[in-house]
């Protein structure tokens, strides 16, 4: 935090009760201290428990590893990833942590890049500003932009420009729902493998066979800790599955 900073936080806390397990799964702890650490989520996990998803999240995890979570909202779950999107989150340790994290994070004062293989070229760098909005398909959530929507800012830098493809990273100002998917999808450069936001690109069964998923990642947190008030920077390497289809792409 800089000093001068007003924080705003809402005293309210909800204790999470016994209706969630705390189950033994394995995290992958890539920083930890003892007010937050950051995990780096696997594919084909879910953040929070919903609907359909009770068990085996990194919620359940979280409350088995470190059961005093349950006195922190959403057991100190700072951001959410997608299911089948891997990477970097914050989780904070205590009540107040967690407050200072989110405002760090409403304030843009958490850097968030993602990394993606998308379809089709992009040659240059650019900015996507459109807003987006929530609607249910079959009990479903599913975000769509609409002038009505929720601001969502979206930033594109290009690393290479593969043969019908392009090799991204990308940079969350804001943080809503499938947001990095539904705008790459909007300008039609939807993300290889994405089953919810795919347009009409040629059939490739060759990388479907490789990659069940959608192909991004969070590689890269920068923030300030909010106590300590150093530089944490983490990076992750790109999954082996989306490194497969990188190299099969650049040698094509």
């Amino acid at each position: 935090m800089i000093h001068g900073d007003i924080i705003d936080i809402d005293a309210y806390v909800k204790t999470y009760n016994t209706i969630w397990k705390a189950q033994p799964i394995s995290l992958n702890i890539v920083y930890e201290d003892r007010y937050l650490l950051v995990i780096n989520k696997n594919s084909n996990c879910v953040v929070h428990p919903g609907n359909n998803n009770l068990e085996n999240t990194v919620f359940n995890a979280l409350l088995y590893k470190y059961s005093f979570l349950r006195d922190v909202p959403r057991a100190g779950i700072i951001h959410r990833l997608d299911k089948d999107t891997t990477g970097l989150m914050i989780i904070a340790k205590n009540l107040m942590t967690y407050y200072l994290l989110k405002q760090l994070l409403k304030n843009h004062r958490i850097i968030r890049i993602y990394e993606a293989i998308v379809y089709n070229n992009i040659h240059t760098n650019q900015i996507i500003n459109f807003p987006i909005k929530k609607k249910y398909i079959n009990k479903k959530i599913k975000m769509f932009v609409h002038p009505q929507g929720i601001q969502a800012i979206t930033k594109i830098f290009v690393q290479q420009c593969l043969p019908n493809f392009t090799y991204l990273k990308v940079q969350l100002y804001t943080g809503r729902t499938h947001q990095i998917r539904v705008h790459l999808s909007y300008i039609k450069h939807s993300i290889i493998g994405d089953p919810l936001y795919k347009q009409h690109h040629k059939k490739n069964t060759f990388i479907q066979s490789i990659l069940q998923r959608q192909a991004l990642h969070a590689s890269y947190l920068e923030f300030y800790h909010p106590i300590y008030n150093f530089k944490i920077n983490i990076k992750s390497d790109l999954p082996q599955d989306i490194k497969n289809i990188l190299h099969i792409l650049q040698k094509t």
